[in-house]
């Protein structure tokens, strides 16, 4: 019985262990891990989790062609006269690259 087998079994009471495999941790994160970092771990796990459910809703409302209201920048251009997905940030009809670079600073 290895050192992760040991670990693992002070989590065995917690919500998504399952006979009978146990806890399921196939990268060895709770490898020598206490509860605090478990607990963190699925805290990130749930976070993570979340953004992305927004982020598949985001894609289908907009793939339905509803857009906001208003214009994206100051020059008029709204945010329907950009396209969809991949198209709007690569292609002739893209969103300006000054825009995108302020998206992820």
């Amino acid at each position: 019985v290895g050192k992760a087998t040991t670990a693992l079994h002070a989590f065995e009471s917690e919500l998504g262990a399952q006979p009978p495999l146990g806890l399921f941790d196939p990268l060895g994160m709770l490898t020598d891990a206490d509860q605090e970092r478990f607990d963190r771990l699925r805290y990130v796990e749930v976070k993570h989790g979340r953004v992305c459910q927004l982020a598949f809703l985001g894609q289908i409302v907009t793939r339905n062609g509803i857009h906001l209201s208003g214009d994206i920048d100051y020059s008029g251009h709204s945010f329907d006269s950009y396209p969809n997905g991949l198209a709007a940030v690569f292609g002739d009809a893209a969103i300006p690259q000054a825009g995108l670079i302020q998206l992820f600073l």
